[in-house]
């Protein structure tokens, strides 16, 4: 134990080292394990909530493309729905324009005919009296 006395250790190194080994020992048990496991289970809960974000984008993305898929599947059908909407009003247009052009070719006709008629008609009665107009006005003249 001279050696120890030489180096200058003695009682008191040895009353320090077993202080240090209880204070090792109570901070271990206490402090530093229950840091470790609280460390551990926030990098494990990290890692899972990473890889949970990742597996969340990749799901984003997929339903991303199917939306995506179904809106132009969506829009094809309100494409083909509207043109055959319009193509059926244009049919519709086209009866109803020929029908009443129809119709109105109609009136025409009937209107000429009764004007023709009514043409006919003044032109006989003003030649019908053609003679008793010559008449009155040759009388007038004559004074008579």
């Amino acid at each position: 134990m001279d050696i120890f006395g030489q180096l200058g250790i003695n009682a008191t190194a040895g009353i320090q080292f077993v202080f240090f080994a209880i204070a090792l020992l109570f901070l271990t048990k206490f402090v530093f394990t229950p840091y470790a496991h609280a460390l551990e289970e926030r990098q494990n809960k990290t890692k899972g909530g990473e890889d949970l974000a990742l597996e969340y984008q990749a799901k984003s993305v997929e339903l991303h493309s199917e939306y995506e898929t179904k809106m132009r599947a969506l829009n094809l059908e309100i494409k083909n729905i509207v043109d055959a909407s319009k193509t059926e009003a244009n049919k519709q247009y086209e009866s109803v324009v020929a029908k009443s052009r129809a119709e109105a070719d109609q009136h025409i006709t009937n209107n000429r005919s009764k004007i023709t008629a009514a043409v006919e008609s003044a032109s006989k009665e003003l030649k019908a009296q053609t003679q008793t107009v010559a008449l009155a006005i040759t009388s007038k003249l004559l004074g008579k």
